[in-house]
C-alpha cells in the first residue's frame, strides 16, 4: 500500500501544524495519519485509495458498520424535518419517549434512565448519584478497568495493602497536570480477587458510595471468574453500597442486555455508550428508579447543553431498532462471523508456533501475543509473557495489508461477512510468517 502519497503528506503536514497531538490522545503507537476518503459496510478508504477492512469499529460505537442504509435514512429523515440541537431541557421529541421505552426494555437494570454525551460524563453522574443516595463520599473501582479520563476516576494502580484515610491512589502514566486531591476520592484494589475484595469491604464499606467495574475489562476482553460478579452483588446489598456496571463498551455490543444479561447480575445502575448511537455521541445512566430519581428538580445536578442532543436520540433508537429486529438475530450472525475468524486466526497462530491466545465475548476480541493459546484469560496478571512489541509490529504490519484493528483488539460489527473473513486470515498468516 502507498501510504506516502503527495496528498497523504500534504494532510499530514497541514494537520500536524493545526493539531498537537491526535484527537484522543490514546491514539495508536504510530506516526502514520491515515485521512478517509469513503465508507461502506466493514471497510473504508483512504486519499490514497487504499482500501481497508475496518476492525477499530471507532473504538466501539460502529456496530452497524460505516453507512449502513436504514440507519443514514433516519438520521436524514430527521434532518429533513427536525432541529439538530434542541437545548436539552426546553423541547423534546417522540424520539426520547421511543428510546427510552427501548432502554428499559433492554437494559436489566433499568427502570429509569437519564442520557448525556459522553462515557466520562455519564461516569460521573453515576458517582455523583451514588454519593447523594448513600450519604458517602468514596469510590472503589479496580485495576486494569478504564471510566474515563476525568481527574477523579482516571489513572492509578491497584494498592495490596489499602489503610489511611482518605484512600490512596497511586500515581501512574499520564497523569501529569492532575489534581493531586483528586486522587484521594476512591480506593482501587485487584480485579477478580474475592479476598481482597472482602477485606477491603470489611474495614471500608462504611465510606464506600458506589463499586463500580466494567464486567468485561479490558475494553471487553477480559471476563471475571465465574461466582465473582454475583459475590459483589451480595456484598454491595449487605453493606448498602451502590452497584455500577461500567458498560460503555459492553452495552449494546454484547448483546442487547449488555453484560448484565449476559452474566445475569443485575446492578444497581449502569453507564451505557458508544455502540448505544451507532456511531453518533451519546451516552446514558441507566438503573433504579429511587437512585435515578435524585435527578427529579435538579436535587442531584445532572446538567448538559447537549443532553437528549435530537440527532443524536434518533441515531440511538435507529441502532436499538437494526440490532433488535427479529429477536436479535443480528447478533447471532455477527457472533457466527467473528467465532469463525477467532478460530481461523487461532490455527494460524498454532501452525505458525507463535504463542497467542484469541479470546472476547461476541462484538470485541483480542489477539494476546506470547499468551498460552489454551489457557483463559481473566487479568493482566494471567498473561506475564504477553508481547506488547510483537503486539504493536503485528498491528502495523496488519495496517499496511489492509486490515486495520486496535493494536490487536477487534472490534466486530454486523456488516462484516465471512469474505472479510477470508481477506483477513490470508494477510494475517502473511503477516505472522514476517514477525
Amino acid at each position: 500500500m502507498a501510504f506516502q502519497s503527495e496528498i497523504n503528506q500534504g494532510l499530514t503536514r497541514d494537520f500536524n501544524e493545526v493539531f498537537p497531538s491526535a484527537h484522543s490522545t490514546n491514539a495508536l503507537p504510530t506516526d502514520l495519519r491515515i485521512f478517509q476518503a469513503y465508507a461502506k459496510g466493514s471497510r473504508f478508504w483512504d486519499v490514497d485509495g487504499n482500501e481497508y477492512v475496518d476492525y477499530t469499529g471507532a473504538l466501539g460505537p460502529n456496530i452497524l458498520g460505516h453507512c449502513h442504509s436504514e440507519y443514514i435514512h433516519a438520521l436524514k429523515s430527521h434532518l429533513d424535518k427536525k432541529p439538530v440541537c434542541s437545548g436539552s431541557s426546553y423541547i423534546y421529541s417522540e424520539d426520547d419517549v421511543i428510546l427510552g421505552k427501548k432502554i428499559l426494555k433492554h437494559i436489566p437494570c433499568a427502570e429509569k434512565v437519564k442520557l448525556c454525551v459522553s462515557g466520562s460524563e455519564a461516569v460521573q453522574q453515576a458517582i455523583r448519584l451514588a454519593r447523594a443516595y448513600t450519604g458517602r463520599q468514596y469510590y472503589l473501582k479496580f485495576g486494569g478497568h478504564y471510566h474515563g479520563w476525568i481527574d477523579n476516576i482516571y489513572g492509578g494502580k491497584p494498592d495490596p495493602a489499602p489503610s489511611g484515610r482518605p484512600f490512596p491512589l497511586f500515581d501512574t502514566k499520564s497523569t501529569l497536570g492532575m489534581s493531586k486531591n483528586s486522587m484521594s476520592e476512591g480506593l482501587m484494589i485487584p480485579w477478580d480477587d474475592i479476598e481482597a475484595l472482602e477485606e477491603t469491604l470489611a474495614h471500608y464499606a462504611d465510606d464506600i458510595a458506589i463499586i463500580i467495574m466494567e464486567a468485561i475489562c479490558e475494553a471487553g476482553t477480559l471476563t471475571p471468574r465465574l461466582g465473582y460478579l454475583e459475590r459483589i452483588r451480595e456484598l454491595c446489598d449487605r453493606y448498602g453500597i451502590v452497584m455500577c456496571f461500567d458498560e460503555i463498551i459492553t452495552g449494546f455490543r454484547v448483546g442487547l442486555s449488555g453484560a448484565q444479561g449476559l452474566f445475569g447480575v443485575t446492578p444497581d445502575i449502569c453507564t451505557l455508550g458508544k455502540a448505544l448511537g451507532g456511531g453518533l455521541p451519546i451516552s446514558a445512566i441507566a438503573g433504579k428508579a429511587d437512585i435515578l430519581g435524585q435527578f427529579t428538580d435538579a436535587k442531584v445536578k445532572g446538567g448538559g447543553t447537549f443532553n437528549g442532543n435530537p440527532l443524536c436520540v434518533r441515531g440511538a433508537r435507529s441502532t436499538i431498532e437494526i440490532l433488535e429486529r427479529d429477536n436479535g438475530s443480528a447478533y447471532v450472525e455477527m457472533d457466527r462471523v467473528q467465532s469463525l475468524l477467532m478460530k481461523g486466526i487461532d490455527e494460524i497462530a498454532r501452525r505458525r508456533g507463535v504463542p497467542l491466545r484469541v479470546q472476547g465475548p461476541v462484538g470485541v476480541f483480542m489477539t494476546y501475543f506470547g499468551a498460552d493459546p489454551d489457557k483463559r484469560l481473566f487479568t493482566a496478571s494471567d498473561m506475564p509473557d504477553f508481547d506488547s512489541e510483537l503486539t504493536v509490529r503485528f498491528y502495523e504490519s496488519m495496517l499496511k495489508h489492509g486490515v486495520y484493528t486496535l493494536c490487536g483488539r477487534w472490534f466486530s460489527s454486523i456488516a462484516h461477512t465471512e469474505q472479510d473473513n477470508e481477506q483477513v486470515l490470508q494477510v494475517f498468516d502473511q503477516v505472522l510468517a514476517t514477525l
